[in-house]
């Protein structure tokens, strides 16, 4: 296995390789932990050698200095959770009120009553009809793959 050299990891961290050899670069990356420690030490050392900010308060500063944008700060009512829970409450009370539940209950209850009134097969019987299906699912598998 071919390592690089510092010379290498510094170009690649400077982003002045070509795309082909940044490609080979980071795949060996990838695969090679004793290149992995040197590349780390390299970034270690560079970010060293960063000059130090000397203004800490530099974000808050640009944060204040930004115009505030007063259409965010006013909300309409339309977007307002209260807004939709009082919806939501008006929908359901006049659903309640025109009957709509209870003709729901009426559907579902004959549909209940249709379902208990086909006649049930015992275990054992639906047990054999599933075994017989795979069966007839592994036969014609066999038959399409001899084909």
């Amino acid at each position: 296995m071919r390592h690089y050299k510092d010379e290498e990891w510094l170009l690649y961290m400077k982003d002045e390789l070509a795309e082909s050899r940044r490609g080979e670069i980071e795949d060996h990356l990838y695969s090679c932990d004793q290149c992995l420690e040197i590349y780390m030490k390299l970034v270690e050392d560079q970010a060293r050698e960063l000059p130090d900010l000397e203004n800490i308060h530099f974000t808050d500063e640009v944060v204040m200095k930004l115009p505030v944008n007063k259409e965010i700060q006013k909300k309409s009512i339309l977007q307002s959770p209260i807004f939709h829970y009082g919806v939501a409450a008006v929908v359901t009370l006049s659903l309640m009120s025109t009957g709509v539940f209870q003709s729901m209950t009426g559907i579902v209850g004959t549909v209940e009553a249709s379902s208990f009134s086909k006649q049930r097969q015992s275990v054992s019987t639906s047990l054999m009809e599933k075994a017989l299906s795979v069966f007839d699912i592994i036969i014609t598998d066999q038959e399409e793959g001899e084909k």
